[in-house]
């Protein structure tokens, strides 16, 4: 005990005295008489009464020890996506999926298993699948009609993204740990331990389903060319995965979805696993479709698999891919002036690829009168170099404009004005301008200098202006980098089916660096720039030149890129030098005259609740940017229900917000949207472009939507991931079946704390009824003996 109000010693004492000398003084004066009993009982009421006020005036306390031990916090959570709703055991019934056992440990009437928890800690309940959702309340929130369940709705499983969260809820607080209540189909990558443990949280693991993998096929894998070819065979390789059925023989068919029809089909024998001794018998065979498409256009396939008895799911019975297919083979006819190393790789490539039938020359000539000499075999040949036998057979550039015509593409690479004739010169600005033709053109210090070809025909064909003084050329080695419009555009997307774990930009990134690029020269206005150094320096551009197309590829040692890109150990990316050359050439020699808008979307095949980027490039009547009034309404078609409008505005100017889009304009020709996908299907995507009342383009293309299966892909229990979460973090593993004993087995972590609470004496109500019953007792004494 203590006082609020501390006196010196001497100084209460020196009350108590006063009081003590008073009192003595009052009662020994009194002349009445009484017996010496009750003067020393009044004497010694009256000074136990008046000290106990004394003291009281004094604010006395009492220090107690107060335990403010907060609660200690235990985080349940719940794996809700979707593989929480298989069955492990189809023959039982009922027939309970897994998170149904997870609803009946927690929410059954005659449980213990929540209120054992409760009784040691505060619980949180949260269900989780790609991240960490709102917590829900415990079963006495609810009434007896409405306990809460857990519903199996996520399309993937996060287990680091929820545990992290989780910890962050209660950082700084008390916590006994994470209860995890999983299957552990952690599907968002590869799980970080480190990160996890770097938490120093115990997480206890309950494992929920079987580690056996439950009996099904699914198809796991298509690979195949998205550009087919009128006429021509195509393998669809399908990579079908089963498990439990070994031995037996189904169909794997590819229909049409267009036409609804079954275009091929092959029986498939599922074969035991290599490894005999192993319990798994899961198996992964490759099976090839063949396809022979008759027309051009974009066709949508599915490949199925018919349902087995007993298979875990149909869902993965089924995949969508996307197939544009066109004319059978391009004549191109390809002009050097020497035997460089561009030519030796691009002859190579166009000789390989079996849907280009390729002309290659070499015109060795210069404006020199002695070259070549007038006795030599060249001087014979006019200037050809010979690459037959005979070589009076050597292939020269075409005399005539119809004889040119025969091709659908010329590709001229380090060329001068001395190479060509006025009249070949004005028959390639015919092929061009007026047959709607492409012209590709290689460039080379020769060809952009100031003896090239900036005098002669072709340079009204060039998507640049060659300076009059040449354009500066710049040996050293320098990177390539999409801009916003090439990264849209279809001859450079190098990612497919098999390609989906890079983006075309990061892979043109990483391509070998070009040996010479060039610089100072302007674009003209009706040029669009799809490439660039990474210092900025154009290198690949294209334009339209009257009817036909114009490309212009401003670097030289492209060849490098035959070699791969670098940090890409996958065999797939080694041929990206090819695809591009094959990419450029087919989409050069597509016709597309009278399309002033053209559509892309960043991949023709979704899963459900991904988000479709769109993107429509708009060309005025001469292949220019745009009107500065131009305004691109999109119209979006789902699988079911009513279409609806997404509209933008173009240079920059805000447009009305829809809550299904997120939407951007660039201030150039192009025009950019975005849309969740949440059914499942074929969207159609429709472009209208106008200024004002007229109609400037019109265009539309069609993407597919099929379920998120990543869920199925390993359905069976983790038990390994669950186990190694509990060692390393401190925790302790249980299956579902064991679960009950789990919460006696959750450390007790609690810290007791107490702190000093100072509680008053004087206001108890003992000392006022003492000190009245004191008082009271005096005055009755007093009354008695007749002092009053």
């Amino acid at each position: 005990m203590r006082f609020t109000y501390f006196l010196p010693g001497w100084a209460v004492v020196l009350g108590i005295g006063v009081v003590i000398g008073i009192t003595l003084l009052v009662y020994l004066r009194i002349a009445h008489a009484m017996h010496p009993r009750y003067r020393f009982l009044l004497v010694a009421m009256r000074i136990c009464a008046a000290s106990i006020l004394l003291c009281c005036l004094l604010a006395p306390v009492v220090i107690e020890k107060k335990d403010i031990t907060p609660p200690t916090h235990l985080s349940v959570l719940v794996d809700t996506s979707r593989s929480m709703q298989l069955v492990d055991t189809p023959t039982d019934e009922p027939q309970l999926s897994r998170l149904d056992h997870v609803n009946a440990l927690l929410f059954r009437e005659k449980g213990q298993f929540l209120q054992s928890l409760r009784d040691r800690f505060e619980v949180h309940l949260y269900p989780f699948d790609t991240s960490l959702h709102q917590r829900i309340g415990l079963p006495e929130d609810f009434d007896n009609e409405g306990l809460p369940q857990f519903e199996p709705n996520g399309t993937l499983t996060n287990i680091r993204t929820a545990i992290q969260a989780a910890a962050a809820a209660w950082k700084g607080q008390q916590t006994a740990g994470i209860l995890l209540i999983t299957d552990g189909g952690h599907n968002t990558g590869q799980f970080p331990m480190d990160d996890i443990t770097a938490l120093e949280v115990p997480i206890y693991t309950v494992g929920v389903g079987s580690v056996e993998p439950p009996k099904d096929i699914q198809i796991q894998r298509i690979d195949y060319t998205p550009i087919a070819y009128t006429n021509h065979e195509n393998v669809i390789r399908v990579t079908v995965m089963q498990t439990g059925y070994t031995g037996k023989t189904t169909q794997v068919s590819l229909r049409d979805i267009k036409g609804n029809t079954v275009v091929e089909t092959a029986a498939l024998t599922f074969k035991s696993p290599q490894n005999i001794a192993s319990a798994v018998t899961t198996t992964k065979q490759e099976v090839e479709l063949k396809l022979t498409p008759q027309v051009e256009g974009n066709f949508q396939y599915t490949v199925e698999l018919p349902v087995l008895d007993g298979e875990l799911t149909e869902a993965n019975n089924r995949k969508t891919f996307s197939m544009k297919v066109v004319k059978a083979k391009l004549n191109v006819f390809y002009l050097e002036s020497r035997p460089r190393w561009e030519y030796t790789f691009l002859k190579r490539v166009l000789a390989r690829d079996p849907h280009i039938e390729a002309t290659c020359a070499i015109l060795l000539r210069n404006k020199s009168k002695r070259f070549p000499p007038t006795d030599s075999l060249l001087n014979g040949l006019n200037g050809y170099y010979p690459q037959t036998t005979p070589a009076s057979e050597t292939t020269r550039f075409p005399e005539t404009l119809a004889k040119l015509s025969e091709y659908d593409i010329l590709i001229l690479g380090d060329l001068g004005e001395e190479h060509l004739t006025t009249a070949q010169q004005r028959a390639i600005v015919n092929f061009v301008e007026v047959q709607g033709k492409p012209v590709i053109f290689l460039a080379s210090r020769r060809m952009l200098g100031i003896n090239g070809i900036r005098h002669t025909e072709l340079a009204g064909l060039l998507p640049i202006e060659i300076p009059a003084n040449g354009c500066r050329r710049h040996d050293s080695e320098s990177r390539v980098q999409l801009t916003r419009s090439g990264e849209f555009h279809p001859m450079l997307q190098l990612m497919d089916t098999a390609l989906l774990d890079r983006s075309s930009a990061a892979i043109w990134q990483n391509l070998p660096a070009l040996s010479r690029t060039f610089s100072t020269f302007p674009l003209r206005a009706g040029a669009t720039l799809l490439m660039e150094t990474e210092e900025g320096r154009p290198i690949l551009m294209f334009q339209r030149a009257g009817l036909g197309k114009s490309l212009l590829i401003a670097a030289e040692g492209l060849w490098n890129w035959d070699f791969g890109a670098n940090g890409f150990k996958d065999t797939r990316y080694h041929d990206l030098y090819s695809r591009f050359w094959a990419q450029a050439l087919r989409w050069m020699a597509t016709n597309t005259n009278d399309q002033k808008l053209h559509l892309t979307t960043d991949a023709t095949t979704y899963t459900i609740g991904d988000t479709a980027k769109v993107t429509a490039s708009l060309y005025s009547k001469v292949y220019r940017r745009t009107q500065l009034d131009a305004t691109v309404q999109f119209e979006v078609v789902p699988p079911e229900g009513n279409p609806f409008q997404l509209q933008i505005q173009g240079m920059g100017e805000s447009a009305d917000e829809s809550p299904l889009s997120d939407m951007i304009a660039d201030t150039s020709n192009l025009y950019t949207t975005q849309f969740a996908l949440l059914q499942n299907g074929t969207y159609r995507i429709r472009a209208t472009a106008k200024s004002g009342s007229q109609t400037l383009g019109e265009d539309h293309i069609d993407i597919f939507v099929h379920p998120q299966l990543a869920e199925l892909e390993a359905p069976q229990l983790n038990e390994g991931l669950l186990k190694s979460i509990a060692s390393e973090t401190g925790g302790t593993y249980f299956s579902i079946t064991d679960a009950e004993s789990m919460p006696k087995n959750i450390a007790d972590v609690q810290n007791s704390v107490f702190v000093d609470a100072e509680r008053d004496l004087w206001t108890h109500p003992l000392i006022l009824l003492t000190v009245v019953g004191l008082l009271g007792t005096e005055w009755f004494l007093r009354k008695r003996i007749g002092l009053t």
